[in-house]
């Protein structure tokens, strides 16, 4: 979730625009409504950054799931995943031998069921319903516990999650109760909107032009990233810009103009070996 503008999760239901079905919009997908393409095309007029910035996530949500596979992980949570459509995680590791396991989270309902409708017959993905800012019981959810072997190495991916969720929630100890659940030789990636003025300019011309209600943003900059890595180890090239992490030329358009991406993007180890 990239830049989101609806209501609280769950509130808007499906008669009202949800990011996750406007991203799916901007990404190509199908699974939005009438009223998802017209919210997201009037928060493409004041912030046309936006949809750009979610395929350029997306693109990059790849190339760290190929690196990850590349490492021999097979496990992955996806918190705030979004519609699991449009390359998400499983679909990027279908290829991978042995399957790789996949456990999508996120607290709207509206998204939840689509998801589960999407992965229906998928014994190596899932998709719970819950607020990830409660990793035990995350982790201690009969899927979680049916699909995850935590003696073997798991990726946590946090893309654009974090950014949602004030300091008041400790967003640090949130990523930690999922790393501490976890062996050595698992993952950490995130990314994470920093302060811009394109991005807060778009958020006053979305409530002056009342659009409805919006998410609050809690934006961070490289520095207070750095800080969700502690005790971790920096994949090279540590913490940039989308774009300039691992990029792909022949794959990913969006490597030109790297600075026009607000964005910040790390991968860390968890130290330690493993069998």
């Amino acid at each position: 979730m990239a830049f989101p503008m609806q209501a609280g999760p769950g509130e808007n239901g499906v008669d009202l625009p949800s990011t996750a079905r406007m991203h799916d919009y901007w990404l190509g997908g199908s699974h939005h409504t009438e009223g998802d393409r017209a919210f997201a095309d009037h928060l493409a007029m004041v912030g046309p950054l936006i949809p750009y910035l979610v395929r350029t996530q997306r693109a990059l949500l790849r190339r760290i799931v190929r690196y990850l596979l590349g490492q021999g992980v097979r496990q992955f949570v996806d918190i705030g995943s979004g519609l699991p459509t449009c390359g998400q995680v499983h679909e990027v590791a279908e290829g991978s031998d042995p399957p790789a396991r996949v456990l999508y989270v996120d607290n709207d309902p509206e998204v939840a069921a689509d998801g589960e409708d999407l992965l229906a017959g998928n014994d190596n993905a899932a998709f719970l319903a819950l607020d990830f800012r409660e990793p035990d019981r995350v982790l201690s959810d009969p899927a979680a516990t049916r699909l995850l072997d935590p003696q073997q190495p798991v990726a946590l991916l946090a893309l654009a999650a974090l950014q949602m969720i004030p300091d008041s929630d400790d967003p640090a100890g949130v990523v930690a109760g999922y790393l501490r659940a976890m062996c050595p030789g698992s993952y950490l990636a995130l990314t994470h909107s920093g302060p811009d003025p394109q991005l807060a300019y778009a958020c006053e011309m979305f409530d002056q032009m009342k659009f409805g209600p919006r998410h609050a943003l809690y934006l961070r900059d490289p520095v207070a990233v750095q800080l969700f890595f502690t005790g971790l180890e920096l994949v090279p090239p540590g913490i940039v810009p989308l774009p300039l992490w691992h990029p792909d030329p022949e794959r990913d358009p969006t490597l030109q103009n790297p600075g026009q991406v607000p964005v910040h993007v790390g991968v860390g180890r968890k130290p330690g070996f493993v069998d």
